[in-house]
């Protein structure tokens, strides 16, 4: 049995370009272009992409990268509810991550660009940049400054991640 039997009728929600979004505990009709859908569409993406870091890295990277995904599905709770609770989950599943990927840092201060030399890398990078694309997005609506942080510390806790793995240093120096 198919989840949406619309499917059948080509008649499913959202064949005209509108959708109903939830946010902070209301039913809203929206377009797909709204800034609210648009903020869900990134959050997906940003959680996908997360996965699929987890999927191809090595433990205990995986695990990191596996946490930040759930922080960012709990912060999608948040938005669609207004529930701190989900928040709370959120961020204790970033500290979680945090004090997992703190364990494995390297020793030396990064002093350089990074450049992925991996696939593992890069994947935990197209993470990162999805979820600097969802905190952009959340910068455009009101009342999203906590979530704003979180997810600018979860981009950060990725790119630590990357440290770890297989990459270039970058260093500019002054052509003379």
């Amino acid at each position: 049995m198919l989840t949406k039997p619309c499917l059948l009728l080509f008649a499913c929600p959202g064949d005209k370009g509108d959708t109903v979004v939830y946010w902070r505990g209301e039913a809203r009709a929206a377009k797909k272009d709204d800034p609210i859908v648009k903020l869900y569409g990134a959050l997906d993406t940003a959680i996908a992409a997360s996965h699929k870091a987890a999927n191809v890295l090595p433990r205990p990277q995986s695990r990191v990268m596996r946490l930040i995904a759930f922080s960012l599905m709990e912060l999608g709770f948040y938005l669609a509810t207004g529930r701190a609770e989900y928040l709370d989950t959120a961020t204790a599943l970033y500290k979680r991550a945090l004090k997992k990927a703190y364990s494995i840092a390297p020793e030396e201060p990064l002093r350089s660009w990074i450049a992925c030399a991996s696939p593992e890398c890069s994947a935990v990078d197209e993470a990162r940049v999805w979820i600097r694309w969802v905190e952009r997005r959340a910068t455009s609506l009101e009342g999203t400054e906590v979530v704003v942080k979180l997810l600018n510390q979860l981009s950060n806790l990725a790119f630590e991640v990357m440290r770890t793995l297989p990459h270039i240093e970058y260093r500019h120096r002054p052509v003379v």
